[in-house]
């Protein structure tokens, strides 16, 4: 499922840009060899203005912004991505963040550091910065008129599984996680929820998220498959 992190069905992908969307390597989302990296960085503006919430096109876009080229663009490519998680995606969000945060100036880095630890500021997170198709540039406070989220108490899953997909379809990866932990430490996981787990443990780099889990599986007295044992003979490289 995080291969396919917010790809919705009806989104059509451009056949000239990579559409493997691994979150297990950034560089397979990086853009660097495009011949023409301004074109690409377009082309994924337009589709993240169109549809804010795939991740797949926001990340791309924000490793693309890396280059010398488009680094006056950076600011805005990393702040439509919080600006279409809103509160969601908290992982996501700082993962990209300490990814980029180098080639971002001390104020902007601040700026996502405040936003990450208290959130959003209804004004200061709508200011335009070069690169955001998002930001409304507005300075005072805006009323939604519509809020669209997933609400557990109301909805009906057929398996845990189908959750953890609807977790991950809104950005929630850390709360898919937390699904995920409660049934492997219940000792319910089947193999294919064990693979969506060390994913997202690969995903946020969460090597003691990763240790933490086998000692766990070890200390039950079940064994531990070779999944396990080679994610974290990986996850040194992390």
């Amino acid at each position: 499922m995080l291969e396919k992190l917010l790809r919705s069905g009806s989104v059509q992908p451009s056949p000239e840009l990579p559409l493997a969307f691994s979150l297990s390597s950034d560089h397979q989302l990086r853009l660097q060899h495009y011949p023409d990296p301004f074109g690409a960085w377009r082309f994924l503006s337009h589709h993240v203005r169109r549809y804010p919430h795939d991740l797949r096109a926001h990340t791309q876009r924000i490793l693309l912004a890396q280059q010398e080229a488009l680094r006056s663009r950076l600011v805005g490519s990393l702040q439509d991505l919080f600006l279409a998680l809103g509160d969601a995606g908290h992982l996501l969000r700082d993962h990209l963040f300490h990814l980029v945060r180098d080639d971002l100036t001390q104020a902007d880095e601040l700026f996502f550091q405040q936003w990450l630890q208290t959130g959003a500021n209804a004004e200061s997170s709508q200011q335009w910065h070069e690169g955001s198709v998002l930001a409304t540039g507005q300075e005072t406070a805006s009323m939604k008129l519509l809020v669209l989220e997933r609400s557990q108490e109301i909805a009906e899953y057929s398996s845990v599984m189908e959750e953890v997909f609807a977790c991950l379809e809104y950005g929630q990866v850390d709360t898919a996680q937390v699904l995920l932990e409660a049934e492997v430490t219940a000792g319910r996981a089947d193999e294919a929820m064990e693979q969506e787990l060390v994913n997202i443990y690969q995903y946020t780099r969460s090597k003691d998220g990763l240790a933490n889990m086998i000692k766990h599986i070890q200390e039950t007295g079940r064994e531990v498959s070779t999944l396990w044992l080679k994610k974290q003979q990986e996850s040194e490289q992390w």
